[in-house]
């Protein structure tokens, strides 16, 4: 059979499941238009916990250098970079003029009242001030929380929730924020109902298959396939392996990637070409997987067998760890598999062989 870019988009569109399934919430960040919210650019000239210089988030425009209390201050990000597997260490904080409570999932939350701000938060209360009066108002004293309160607070639930951030940035890219407390805009979060899939979940997100994903969308909704929202994420189709050893491989590898390109963008200074070429491999083999996943399920029985082999991971933490020897290791299983005797005897079925030149040529792959 020959696959084409429709077959497999209609392929796709008839799996069953979708991310909606398999969490608890798919909801959109920070909306764009509150004005008197301010998004902070940490600043360079003090080195300290709460200096930034502060900017309107329409123009995100530096006005002067401020001090707010860091209690109050998320990190943040928007869609501009990229952010596939892991978040950039973050220019900006976001200044949340609300309490967070308690520890589970959902969290409930409260607006600090104008008098409670005076009195804890005095920067910050001070800030929220003097933007009131440059928009126009006279210079006094906040007599309302409705001053500046967010739009939409429904993601405060969800403050210090473990979540997959994804943005879109020419293609659909996905992070695990597993701390939560990063604020974005132009974004989706997924919060998953089961933890151990996170890692699983980000790769599928990252993977060529997802770059089929808008076809997906705009054919069944007849809207701009580019316009990223949560009721378009939730559509977004969930097959996982039927082996536990491939969803492993999957999450592993979700690591690796994790790691190097956190490595990679740490690195930009002096960048070292074998992160790119280790990013390359790591998100090849993890793709393979996916692809035989989501369409075929026939990958040689051998490949799996290399690659459960050399792919494993003892250390809880790798992905967010700051050894360099890390990388050295990485490397050294990538020879591995390619020095594996049977590695070049590992055939792929005419089926899977099909789509993947039809997605190449597509421009999927």
């Amino acid at each position: 059979m020959f696959w084409s870019k429709d077959d497999i988009v209609e392929r796709l569109s008839k799996i069953p499941t979708t991310l909606e399934d398999v969490s608890i919430e798919v909801f959109e960040g920070v909306p764009l238009t509150n004005d008197l919210i301010y998004k902070a650019s940490l600043s360079r000239e003090k080195c300290t916990d709460s200096a930034y210089i502060c900017g309107n988030l329409q123009t995100s425009v530096s006005v002067e250098q401020v001090s707010i209390e860091k209690e109050l201050a998320y990190p943040y990000m928007d869609g501009s970079p990229s952010n596939e597997f892991t978040i950039h260490s973050a220019q900006y904080q976001f200044m949340l003029p609300y309490e967070i409570i308690g520890f589970g999932i959902r969290k409930e939350y409260r607006i600090f009242q104008p008098d409670e701000l005076e009195t804890k938060f005095p920067m910050i209360y001070k800030e929220l001030v003097e933007n009131k009066s440059s928009s126009g108002a006279e210079k006094q004293k906040l007599d309302s929380a409705d001053c500046y309160r967010l739009e939409n607070e429904s993601f405060l639930q969800y403050i210090n929730t473990p979540k997959i951030i994804i943005t879109n940035n020419f293609s659909l890219q996905a992070s695990y924020d597993s701390v939560g407390k990063y604020v974005f805009a132009d974004g989706v979060g997924v919060v998953l109902g089961d933890p151990t899939l996170y890692h699983y979940i980000t790769a599928v997100l990252n993977s060529s298959i997802s770059k089929a994903f808008p076809e997906i969308w705009g054919r069944e909704q007849g809207k701009n396939r580019n316009k990223l929202c949560a009721k378009m994420l939730k559509r977004f189709p969930i097959v996982f392996p039927k082996n536990q050893t491939t969803e492993d491989l999957v999450s592993i590898i979700s690591r690796y990637l994790t790691y190097l390109n956190r490595q990679k963008h740490e690195a930009k200074a002096y960048f070292i070409p074998d992160y790119q070429r280790l990013i390359d491999f790591y998100k090849r083999i993890s793709d393979l997987l996916i692809l035989d996943t989501y369409m075929t399920n026939d990958l040689d029985p051998k490949l799996l067998e290399i690659l459960a082999e050399n792919i494993t991971s003892s250390d809880e933490e790798l992905e967010y760890s700051n050894d360099i020897s890390l990388m050295i290791g990485l490397q050294s299983i990538k020879e591995n598999i390619l020095n594996s005797p049977d590695f070049r005897k590992c055939k792929f079925s005419n089926e899977f062989t099909n789509i993947l030149a039809t997605l190449k040529n597509s421009g999927v792959w």
